[in-house]
């Protein structure tokens, strides 16, 4: 069993930290990816922040053949030795696995609180995602009648299994991050609902369970 763990850094926007050797099962192998403007240098056109979202989406297209894939955004690692193995439990037989949104808890109060944040001018958002399409995404997403608002999570970190179901759902948010540039927690709740996923949601607290630990900063 081979697993990806990946990452990027574009436009040196993170000082990240390399994940600590892990102890596998046996049987299972991990190989660590980060894509850096060396090898994914940047595309005229395109920001940095919408650049980086290509291998969160398309990750297992990029560094290919593996059966799962951990995600790591640039700001974040893996400072335990047994954080692998402790996400492939938590996956079991799920399709993809997240952290829920540790403040929000669905994509109406996230969209809400863009808006209010942009109106307020708090640099954070601002900086990210002013005259980002988020109220529009919002109003495609509730188009579909039989989706239900009611989940939210935190994109920091995740795991897939590298089936179609999670690949179809990936090449959909990747739509979304492109046609409405807005922070791509809205449109995760609904990519997954639509291709029918089976999702753990994980439980623990984002960043004081040990399995995700924040080295990087930035206001």
């Amino acid at each position: 069993m081979k697993v990806a763990i990946l990452q990027a850094n574009l436009g040196n926007f993170d000082t990240p930290q390399d994940p600590v050797k892990q102890d596998l099962p046996e049987g299972v192998s991990v190989t660590f990816h980060r894509w850096t403007d060396d090898d994914f240098p940047p595309i005229l056109g395109l920001t940095p922040r919408l650049q980086y979202r290509i291998p969160k989406t398309f990750g297992w297209q990029m560094f290919p053949d593996y059966d799962f894939y951990i995600w790591l955004d640039g700001s974040v690692s893996l400072k335990r030795p047994d954080c692998v193995r402790w996400y492939l439990e938590q996956l079991g037989d799920n399709d993809m696995a997240f952290f829920k949104h540790p403040t929000r808890r669905n994509i109406r109060q996230e969209t809400a609180h863009i808006e209010e944040h942009l109106k307020l001018g708090k640099p954070y958002i601002t900086k990210r995602y002013k005259n980002g399409l988020h109220k529009e995404q919002l109003a495609e997403i509730m188009l579909d009648k039989d989706f239900k608002d009611d989940k939210l999570y935190a994109s920091t970190a995740f795991i897939y299994k590298n089936n179609e179901q999670a690949r179809s759902a990936l090449r959909l948010w990747w739509y979304h991050a492109s046609r409405y540039f807005t922070v791509d927690q809205i449109a995760l709740p609904y990519v997954l609902w639509k291709y029918g996923l089976k999702v753990k949601t994980l439980d623990e607290p984002l960043y004081k369970s040990g399995y995700i630990s924040l080295v990087s900063n930035h206001s």
